[in-house]
């Protein structure tokens, strides 16, 4: 159980809209992520989901029903919100249980629910605290075993880990996880963060503008982006572009390197910062200035301007040694070339 599918959704607040004809199906057991710059819609589409707004037209579809018009209350979804949104009130039992006890499920059914999320998320021994005696992450467990006690159909996170610290939330996100593994439930999570997408998800959803620019898995995406959004998108630093005109099957970059193109015209020719590297004495090789060094011990982060002004930026292992306002040589793996074309779509990988 837990099969998810949109079918043409489209939502409007006034007379703008924000979700633009949206066609998804989340498979049984999935973790897929929704990724995109602020305001691509992910949110307000993880709200039509989970029946918290509707959408203006389409349809969405839980384990072959159609719950378009269905109550929140009655979708079988369990959400996680970035604020918690726990009862300070209560204790960490009591917010777990309350939701169960709404539904008039007997005592002993709601305890063995609550101390299987305890024993799970490690919260056992915080039932008798109130959440202003609790931590971001230990609310943040309470936040989760709220939705598990629920025994949802699937689990629908708002970028859950938002208000927490850099390291905690790497901590966090192997929890979660781990959680998924264990559950074998479906999860849809939302996040503003590349990295939380690529090391949570089975598959990524990226948005922009409230529509689908591609679905794929991490390294599907990081490998083979459809546009140049996507690629500009997904990986860190990111990809670096150059503008240039193909001709006769080759395209020339800056510093009169050149590299396999189809087709003649303009496109734009991609390159991740991970696949350049310092070039060899009379290597074919781009040519620039450099405007940063980004020194982190084990590798280093080489900021450049190209000699047609474009910057680039390149990732080397190490400590090269390279200062600001040096010249820079660094040659690129040619069977990583990403190619554009003038609307922005992807050509073909070149190679060679």
């Amino acid at each position: 159980m837990g099969r998810i599918a949109l079918k043409d959704i489209r939502k409007s607040f006034g007379g703008v809209e924000v979700i633009h004809g949206i066609d998804l199906d989340v498979e049984e057991g999935e973790l897929v992520v929704f990724v995109g710059p602020s305001g691509c819609g992910k949110s307000t589409l993880l709200r039509l989901i989970a029946g918290l707004d509707r959408p203006t037209s389409g349809a969405i579809e839980i384990d072959g029903k159609d719950v378009t018009r269905v109550n929140a209350a009655d979708r079988g979804l369990a959400m996680v919100f970035q604020s918690y949104a726990l009862y300070p009130h209560m204790t960490v039992r009591q917010n777990l249980s309350f939701g169960l006890e709404n539904t008039r499920m007997a005592k002993t059914e709601i305890t063995a629910r609550i101390d299987d999320a305890g024993r799970m998320l490690e919260i056992g021994e915080l039932m008798e605290r109130r959440p202003t005696q609790l931590s971001g992450g230990q609310r943040q467990r309470v936040a989760i075993g709220r939705a598990i006690v629920r025994e949802p159909s699937a689990f629908l996170l708002d970028e859950p880990l938002s208000n927490l610290d850099a390291e905690l939330r790497v901590t966090m996100r192997a929890e979660l996880a781990q959680l998924h593994d264990r559950l074998k439930t479906t999860m849809i999570y939302v996040t503003h963060d590349q990295v939380e997408a690529m090391t949570l998800a089975d598959r990524i959803v990226v948005l922009r503008k409230g529509v689908i620019e591609q679905v794929d898995t991490p390294l599907g995406l990081y490998n083979t982006p459809a546009n140049l959004f996507v690629a500009g998108f997904i990986g860190a630093p990111n990809m670096n572009f150059f503008e240039t005109t193909a001709q006769g099957g080759h395209a020339e970059l800056p510093g009169g390197l050149t590299v396999k193109a189809p087709g003649d015209g303009k496109i734009t020719v991609g390159i991740r910062p991970q696949h350049l590297r310092l070039a060899d004495d009379g290597e074919e090789a781009l040519e620039g200035i450099v405007t940063l060094v980004e020194a982190l011990g084990a590798e280093t982060v080489v900021h450049a301007r190209a000699v047609d002004g474009t910057g680039m930026v390149t990732v080397l292992s190490g400590q090269p040694g390279l200062h600001i306002g040096e010249p820079v040589r660094v040659a690129l793996d040619h069977a990583q070339i990403h190619l554009f074309d003038a609307d922005g779509q992807r050509i073909i990988p070149a190679s060679g």
